[in-house]
């Protein structure tokens, strides 16, 4: 167990996505098919989303952790929740589904629903607090078909496209709803924000000392645990070995201060926990698929 004895590295707020930004109208569901890349800033919503990993591998930072994405992957990201998805590479796409739910329809949904199913919890799904999410890995892409059928009756608006989305949406939450509730039955954690509570406190220590020289061997006897008991529990909670997760964490630090300050690369450097510039921008490079001076422009 870690003392929260430091701050946490200084974290620009996330871009706030309202309602207004893709619900013109009354109807409650927005979906598209995104292409992720370099350009969005980390971001939380006013509405609840669902994201579907169709093709790609990548990063997604989510609620304080990051965690490698790749197809099949999806997340329920409650209202309040930060997160940003970002590719392997730049030369590798992640592409995704984005399903948007209205917050005040699932209130209505729930009251409509009562009178007549004895399972209204099965969208309990939908309840998720700021700073939580939900995860499951959809190895057999079940969950595909659904969403590409979604997203065309959106798209292209035939007659009657409203109800056909609605009764699909309903379908496919059942579906999630049962397959998390399978996961939970086995054993599998599914929810990011309390998954191996034990190492909550580590990635916290982590985290909050990434200018420092982290090294395994003191973090594992801090915990009372074998170096290789902590590197086996470390991937399990990250998706990623240490160091890659320590580079992630120090360049998604990296990129909230290029973007929301104006201290040179050299001291953004050393201020993520890089004495080396060059090392710092090979490394930068490499996560973000352009160099920290490029990604300040850009921002």
């Amino acid at each position: 167990m870690f003392a929260n004895d430091r701050k946490k590295a200084g974290k620009a707020p996330a871009h706030h996505s309202s309602i207004e930004e893709h619900f013109h109208n009354q109807f409650p569901v927005f979906i598209n098919r995104w292409e992720e890349g370099f350009d969005l800033r980390e971001h939380d919503h006013a509405y609840l989303e669902i994201v579907y990993v169709l093709s790609g591998e990548g990063y997604h930072y989510v609620a304080d952790e990051v965690n490698k994405t790749s197809k099949g992957s999806l997340y329920i990201i409650p209202i309040g929740t930060s997160h940003i998805f970002r590719p392997n590479g730049a030369s590798k796409s992640l592409l995704v589904y984005n399903l948007c739910i209205r917050p005040d329809w699932i209130g209505k949904l729930n009251l409509w629903l009562s009178p007549y199913c004895r399972d209204t919890d099965v969208f309990h799904i939908l309840d998720g607090k700021p700073g939580t999410y939900l995860f499951l890995q959809d190895t057999p892409l079940e969950f595909a078909p659904w969403f590409e059928q979604l997203h065309r009756e959106f798209t292209e608006e035939s007659w009657g496209f409203e109800t056909t989305i609605l009764a699909g949406l309903l379908q496919l939450l059942t579906r999630i709803s049962r397959k998390l509730k399978m996961q939970d039955a086995t054993g599998n954690h599914t929810s990011g924000s309390t998954r191996q509570s034990g190492l909550a406190s580590l990635l916290d220590h982590i985290n909050e000392h990434l200018a420092e020289a982290l090294k395994v061997e003191r973090l594992a006897q801090q915990a009372g645990i074998s170096q290789r008991h902590f590197i086996r529990l470390f991937r399990q909670q990250t998706g990623m070995g240490f160091s890659e997760y320590v580079q992630h964490k120090r360049v998604e630090w990296a990129c909230r201060l290029l973007s929301g300050t104006r201290q040179s690369v050299g001291e953004i450097a050393k201020q993520v926990g890089y004495q080396d510039p060059a090392h710092f921008r090979e490394v930068f490079r490499k996560v973000m698929g352009m160099t920290p001076s490029q990604y300040k422009q850009s921002n």
